[in-house]
């Protein structure tokens, strides 16, 4: 791990955008280099335009030369909103994004992205460039990045367009996503996200920077050279005086989130800090945990929430016994995936990342009610039919996890995690026996009833503290929850000979849960193991020629399609 920290994007993002109005948001700023005048919204066509604030801070901490830079930076559609849809039809399969113009409710015409510029489900392929020159002239930073038309924090420009944001909070998927929805809603715009490492600049240095939607992108977006970047006169600022002193900055930021962020409770997934291969590590130690990645202000939710009812009493749904199809999710599992090993606790552990989705068309809601003096909940399935809760049913128990990384309320019987023979037989199972089920990655956008902002729906997981009474665990349709099984929660190898193996996952393995159908609850994903006690391995063929153990799961592009045959797991999340 990095032995510096950064400040959270959020953060910085709330300092800098101080006097930026709407109208400056609408109208943009246009750079410099063109020698063009500054645009309004009056006189500009209905397209997107790159705008911001003309200056902005940088910050860097005492004898210290190495700035971040987070400037505000908005891709704003005052006219007309802009809709990116990419899908693929298998894991492997080229995915394909198409792009549609919104006036209110009348949808433009749907044209299909050139290939070149689509960069996986990550967004538009080198679509922003960032540029950075101190005062002498001299280039500091001069990078493309993928262009996510979307993000966190979002601001409404003008009145002609919906009342909240419309579009996922960011761009990308896991390795089985099948499709993503991204965009700009008519009328607001969203922060371009473009945080900067500095090198070489220290407190008191003025810097230039350009931000620019590159030439090809602004050509199909139809953006005027004028109104594709934007220029900001850049201060850096003494970190210090402006947070205190943290020691520094360190850390990798998690989609503009930081190490500092971590206290966010349920809604963060687990993950340690590595795996290895040949041999794998010695005792991986505490637990971190990575945050959910469009739940951010949800981290001031209560842990100790308490229930005005029970189900049951008067107001509530009805108790049923076969609930409508129409009201029930569809759970699937996806195979196992950043596998690798570790020696941990003395023991060789098979180690990977387990992902039960939920495909619809009624999103997965179970609430746990704790029964009275006891430290477990009984837990409820409640049924939705057009966002009205429709009826409720007995589906199993909910314990408290007291255990670092932890420290919240799991549900008993969602998953369960097998290593079998090739014919199926157990060799032996996970840890993991319960889950606090949160909404970790987008799987399927388009799917029937797919929640695109999932915060807005009102029926968020709150995995509660030692003391709740009652709690809530959710899955919207089209969205997984990714766990990372290291440690005691992954695989025992002791006594386990080298071979070929199957990861099984199975979900709703009791059938304890209504869901459509079960015949996608089972998953299986081919291992070989190898090395010896104390230092064991593991080989990971491709999947639907995918080879899932290469890169960022968050941001899977087409070069793991052209990976070797087999990988030799060595890496994990943060």
């Amino acid at each position: 791990m990095a032995s510096r920290s950064r400040l959270t994007a959020v953060g910085l993002a709330g300092v800098m955008t101080l006097g930026l109005s709407a109208a400056q948001l609408a109208a943009g700023t246009a750079s410099a280099d063109d020698g063009s005048t500054p645009s309004t919204a009056s006189d500009t066509d209905n397209g997107l335009r790159i705008t911001g604030p003309p200056t902005v801070d940088a910050y860097a901490y005492p004898g210290e030369s190495f700035a971040f830079l987070d400037s505000v930076r908005y891709l704003a559609a005052p006219e007309v909103g802009y809709e990116f849809a990419t899908k693929r039809d298998s894991y492997g399969a080229t995915p394909m994004m198409t792009m549609t113009t919104v006036d209110g409710t009348r949808r433009g015409e749907t044209v299909t992205v050139p290939a070149e510029l689509v960069d996986g489900m990550n967004g538009i392929k080198d679509g922003l460039r960032v540029r950075i020159v101190n005062s002498q002239g001299k280039v500091v930073f001069d990078e493309k990045r993928t262009l996510c038309p979307a993000g966190y924090d979002t601001r409404r420009i003008a009145p002609n367009g919906p009342s909240e944001a419309s579009y996922p909070a960011f761009c990308g998927g896991n390795w089985f996503t099948r499709s993503v929805v991204f965009g700009v809603d008519q009328g607001w715009a969203a922060n371009l996200e473009a945080y900067t490492d500095v090198k070489g600049v220290k407190i008191g240095h003025r810097l230039t920077m350009t931000t620019a939607i590159t030439e090809p992108v602004a050509a199909f977006l139809g953006i005027p050279d004028s109104e594709r970047k934007l220029k900001q006169k850049v201060t850096v600022r003494n970190a210090s005086k402006e947070w205190g002193d943290d020691g520094g900055f360190a850390g990798e930021p998690v989609e503009g989130f930081s190490a500092e962020g971590a206290d966010v409770g349920q809604l963060m997934q687990d993950v340690s800090p590595g795996t290895a291969s040949a041999g794998g590590i010695e005792d991986s130690g505490v637990v971190e945990r990575t945050p959910n990645l469009y739940l951010a202000e949800e981290v001031k939710r209560a842990d100790n929430a308490t229930a005005s009812a029970k189900p049951g009493t008067k107001g509530a749904a009805p108790k049923v016994a076969d609930p409508r199809d129409g009201t029930l999710p569809d759970l699937v599992a996806e195979p196992a995936w950043s596998i690798g090993t570790e020696r941990q606790g003395g023991k060789d552990r098979l180690t990977f990342n387990a992902h039960e989705w939920n495909a619809g068309p009624a999103p997965l809601v179970v609430e746990g009610f704790r029964r009275p003096n006891k430290s477990v909940m009984d837990a409820y399935q409640f049924f939705y039919e057009d966002g009205e809760q429709v009826g409720y049913a007995r589906t199993g128990t909910m314990k408290y996890h007291a255990a670092p990384g932890h420290n919240h309320w799991h549900f008993l019987d969602f998953a369960q995690y097998e290593l079998v023979t090739p014919q199926g037989d157990l060799v032996t199972t996970s840890g993991k026996q319960s889950w606090c089920l949160v909404p970790t990655d987008p799987v399927d956008m388009l799917a029937e009833n797919a929640a695109w902002r999932p915060e807005l729906i009102g029926l968020e997981s709150a995995c509660g503290g030692k003391e709740a009474t009652w709690m809530r665990e959710s899955l919207p349709v089209g969205w997984g929850d990714t766990y990372a099984q290291y440690q005691t929660e992954a695989f025992d190898l002791t006594g386990v000979p080298n071979g070929t193996y199957k990861i099984r996952i199975t979900v709703n393995p009791d059938g304890n849960l209504h869901e459509v159908t079960a015949e996608n609850n089972v998953s299986l994903r081919k291992v070989v193991i190898g090395g010896k006690p104390g230092a064991r391995t593991v080989k990971v063929p491709k999947i639907d020629g995918v080879d899932t153990e290469t890169g960022d799961y968050l941001f899977a592009t087409e070069s793991a399609r052209t990976a070797g045959t087999a990988s030799m797991s060595s890496h994990s999340h943060h």
